[in-house]
Parts: C-alpha cells; structure tokens; sequence
C-alpha cells in the first residue's frame, strides 16, 4: 500500500490540509492536481485488490485441482469410497483429546496441507462451520508468516 503513496500525492494531501488550516480554498490547479492524484491512487489501490483477488482465485483452482487428484488417488490406494474414507477421518480426529489443541491444528493442517481438502470438507470432518475453518487458516498463516518474517 505504501507503493501507492506517490510524492505528489503526498504533495497534494499536505496542500489540501495546509489550505484547510490556513482556511482557504485550494486553487483550481491545487484541486486539479489533488483530485488526479487521489483518483490514480484509488486506481492503483483498486488494480492491486483486483489482482490480488485474481491470485487467490487461482491458488485456489489450483488447491482444489490437487484435491481432486489426491482424493481419486486416496479410493483406489485404500479402495474404499470416499465416503469411508472421510469417516475414517473423523474418528481420527474424534481420537485426539479434547485439550490437545496442538494436535488438533496439526490435523487441520494435514487435511489442508497433505491431502488438499478445503474448509468446507475439514469443517464437516471436525463438526465446525466452514467459515470459522477459513478464519482459523487465514489466522494461522497470518501468525506463522509473522513468525519468518
């Protein structure tokens, strides 16, 4: 974001307040110049939200590309249904103690990590809602790119 915060828009921006706190009114060319600046900057910002999104859209085909071929891979290794093998899943995780909260985010991470499967599927696995699955992941990756960084 800072990328966007150009000199001239930060010229602008303090021209507008100077003016605001002398109580004057910009010139035509200062308004000129702030409204451009602040219009390319909503444009970049909105460019970059728009790519971003892109991105995400694209991990996520991709995320759920290998899903699908891992699950085909998992029924005939196991040769079960897929319906057996999500079970087998849940009792897994029914396994692990209520106060092991540690080997309950290795699980989620293993389900999401190794076998692909997304928030909603993991959600149906360990009995929460599929949105409270995504904010636990975005949070969790959130931490651990605080923690490299």
């Amino acid at each position: 974001m800072t990328d966007f915060l150009t000199p001239k828009l930060l010229k602008a921006i303090e021209n507008k307040f100077l003016a605001e706190k002398e109580n004057r009114q910009l010139s035509w060319l200062e308004r000129s110049k702030y409204n451009l600046e602040v219009m390319k900057f909503r444009d970049a910002l909105m460019r970059s939200e728009q790519q971003t999104k892109a991105e995400q859209l694209k991990l996520r085909k991709q995320h759920e590309h290998k899903f699908i071929n891992t699950r085909k891979i998992m029924m005939r290794q196991r040769n079960q249904t897929w319906e057996e093998i999500v079970q087998d899943f849940r009792r897994q995780y029914a396994a692990i103690l209520p106060d092991d909260e540690e080997a309950k985010t290795k699980f989620k991470l293993m389900l999401y990590n190794k076998y692909y499967f997304s928030p909603t599927l993991i959600g149906n696995i360990v009995n929460k809602p599929a949105k409270t699955i995504w904010l636990w992941l975005e949070d969790w990756a959130f931490e651990n790119e605080n923690l490299k960084g």
